[in-house]
Formats: structure tokens, C-alpha cells, sequence
């Protein structure tokens, strides 16, 4: 099977997406599905004849965590602490954290990968599960630079992980 390559960036690190709206249905009719880059998050949709997914296969992520592991420290109205990421994407993580948190908690993260100064900072993130010790978050808003430079990152850890693989 060719590589898909997002025509953004022009990288291969495409994953198929959920499909949103009508149009979107009608046209896997015709093989024609959507797909989202993980490192420059460009949603765009591509034609795959004879190709048919199962909706119930594709994961509700618009993008895919990747492992990783460093510390993380978080402040918000009710509760602040460190913790641990184990998992991150584009639009959150796995906090790995002693404290109890719960869904719907809000707060702003200081993210501190190895070999990144100063910290990568996410403005409002919010619990969205949580399987003590871990909490899934999504990131709600950082400004332009900060996410430039968790694009970054997280660019760098696909590419790890494909040289491992």
C-alpha cells in the first residue's frame, strides 16, 4: 500500500480520522475518507480505492499518543502537584500523578521533556478520564510559540519511534 502523505508538510505521519458530517459519509461511498497529519494536525480527506474501514476500529483521537516519559508540573484552581507524562499527542497526554484527580478538573501544565529549556507550557488542559494513577488530558489552549514547540516534540518522538521500529 502507497504512503499517505500529508499535503500540508508533505510528512508520513498520517492517521485516519473520524468521519464528520454528511458530506463526509457520502463520500466513503466513494472511497474517499478523512485523514489527519500528527505532526502539523492538517485534517484533510483522500480517495483510497477498494479501501473500506470499520468506523468502529478507528480510535476517538484525532491523534495518536506517543510513548514517552518526563515530568510535568500542574497548577489550577483546585489542586496543583507534579507528576509524570507517560503518553503525548498534539492535544494531550497521560498524567501519571499521586494526587486525586478528577474529570472536568482544569488547570495549566508545565511540561519538562529531557533536553527542552524552558518548559513547554499548555495554558488550560482538562481532565478528560481518569484510571488512578492516570488521568487522560486534553489541551484546551497554549499560545502559537508553545505549541510550535510541542509540535516540535512530538515530531521528534515519531521519529524515534520509527528508528526503533
Amino acid at each position: 500500500m502507497k504512503q499517505i502523505l500529508c499535503p500540508k508538510c508533505g510528512k508520513d505521519f498520517v492517521r485516519r480520522t473520524l468521519r464528520k458530517g454528511t458530506l463526509e459519509r457520502v463520500l466513503s461511498v466513494f472511497y474517499v475518507y478523512p485523514f489527519r497529519c500528527q505532526l502539523c494536525a492538517h485534517r484533510f480527506t483522500r480517495m483510497e480505492p477498494g479501501k473500506r474501514y470499520n468506523e468502529s476500529t478507528i480510535d476517538m483521537r484525532q491523534y495518536e499518543r506517543v510513548d514517552a516519559r518526563f515530568p510535568v508540573t500542574f497548577v489550577g484552581d483546585k489542586i496543583s502537584g507534579t507528576g509524570t507524562v507517560s503518553r503525548l499527542s498534539l492535544s494531550g497526554c497521560e498524567l501519571e500523578s499521586p494526587l486525586k484527580l478528577m474529570e472536568g478538573m482544569m488547570f495549566s501544565l508545565r511540561l519538562q521533556p529531557p533536553g527542552i529549556s524552558p518548559s513547554i507550557n499548555v495554558e488550560t488542559a482538562i481532565v478528560r478520564s481518569v484510571r488512578p494513577p492516570v488521568a487522560g488530558l486534553e489541551f484546551l489552549r497554549s499560545n502559537p510559540a508553545e505549541q510550535f514547540r510541542l509540535t516540535q516534540f512530538v515530531a521528534e518522538l515519531f521519529i524515534d519511534r520509527r528508528k526503533v521500529h
